[in-house]
């Protein structure tokens, strides 16, 4: 197709599970195809060393007090993302044209205009040489925007492939829950608030265990609608003015008490409530509802948001779309609108004062 490149998008997320990594051939527009997905999970070792390090960060003066320790987990991040790119590009047949990274985010503080994603995009080129599109924040925060959600522009595009004559929204459940809706042209996207993390955080703490596989530890305890009712009203869960949220924003020592199979099914619960209770107030008209991310595997999770919404909730994957890679496939489509000078945030995504083009092109072969 005409003006179409390929592109490879690389996504490591707040979750820190691991690295996702997409190729897709696309003109920026509405041609698209998926070429190949492939997923690298972090050693526990690197991946407890990396939670450590984003817990003591709460300032960009916490960043140069560390420096050292910063530049060697930097250096170490950019030769992960060299290895899984290098592993999958070396399968395909056809010519890779641009390198979509997004980095590790480190700290997000859009009130403050700046949002820290790891990585060194200078070294990942002269590794895999290719050019490669990074700082994909930058400009919107630059320009008055939170630098977040910037996935909104690809959800748009898969919409209109899903639901071409429908309204849709597509719930990301990540560390962090976002949302895009979709209605022809029109595009609203925000951050809801926690997606894992609660559950995550707390389970790393008392049990060292990274996830609850399915929901099953929930499934097993009792909710205490006593906490959650006194918590919900919270200004972090109950804003109406939805931020852009870093992942340490979120606290879970509401459930100190517990036991600890109630405290799993109660954050579970406290999760899905205050998601539901956006869409409640805020989308009652729309029926369509397309889950993606790691949090759309937990059953129990997703059961309370379809007692919570009664809304046509389905999973992303129905449609041959393979909900863990869709954010590595956005950047790979990031990418390519970046590289073509088109914009990919927007006043109803990021509060941009302007829709603009993002993407700092870095070339070192």
């Amino acid at each position: 197709m005409d003006n179409s490149i390929t592109s490879l998008g690389l996504m490591s997320g707040t979750s820190l599970d691991g690295i996702d990594a997409s190729i897709i051939n696309s003109d920026g527009k509405s041609h698209l195809e998926v070429k190949a997905n492939d997923f690298y999970q972090y050693k526990s070792e690197f991946r407890q060393k990396l939670r450590d390090y984003i817990k003591n960060i709460n300032s960009l003066e916490d960043i140069e007090n560390s420096i050292s320790e910063y530049k060697n987990l930097e250096k170490e991040i950019t030769l992960l993302h060299s290895d899984i790119s290098k592993k999958i590009i070396s399968k395909q047949t056809i010519e890779v044209d641009l390198v979509g990274f997004h980095g590790q985010t480190i700290i997000h503080k859009p009130k403050k205009k700046y949002s820290i994603q790891m990585g060194n995009p200078n070294l990942l080129s002269q590794l895999i040489q290719k050019k490669v599109i990074f700082n994909f924040r930058k400009n919107d925060m630059e320009n008055n925007g939170e630098g977040a959600p910037l996935t909104p522009v690809y959800h748009s595009l898969l919409s209109k492939k899903i639901f071409p004559n429908e309204p849709s929204i597509f719930l990301n459940i990540g560390g962090v829950s976002n949302f895009t809706y979709c209605n022809n042209e029109e595009l609203v996207a925000r951050d809801i608030g926690p997606g894992n993390v609660l559950l995550d955080e707390y389970l790393k703490k008392t049990k060292n265990i990274d996830f609850d596989k399915n929901g099953e530890i929930a499934s097993t305890g009792q909710i205490n609608m006593d906490i959650i009712n006194q918590f919900i009203e919270h200004d972090i869960y109950s804003s109406k003015d939805r931020h852009s949220y870093d992942r340490n924003e979120f606290d879970f020592n509401f459930i100190k008490g517990l036991i600890f199979e109630d405290a799993v099914a109660t954050l579970n619960y406290f999760t899905a409530l205050i998601i539901s209770n956006y869409f409640n107030e805020n989308f009652i008209n729309c029926t369509n509802i397309i889950l993606c991310g790691g949090g759309r595997k937990n059953k129990t999770l997703i059961q309370n948001l379809k007692n919570l919404l009664k809304k046509n909730i389905c999973d992303i994957d129905k449609f041959n779309y393979d909900g863990d890679f869709i954010e590595s496939q956005a950047f790979a489509y990031l990418a390519i609108r970046s590289y073509f000078k088109k914009n990919i945030s927007f006043p109803s995504t990021t509060k941009v004062s302007k829709p603009i083009s993002g993407g700092e092109t870095f070339k070192n072969y």
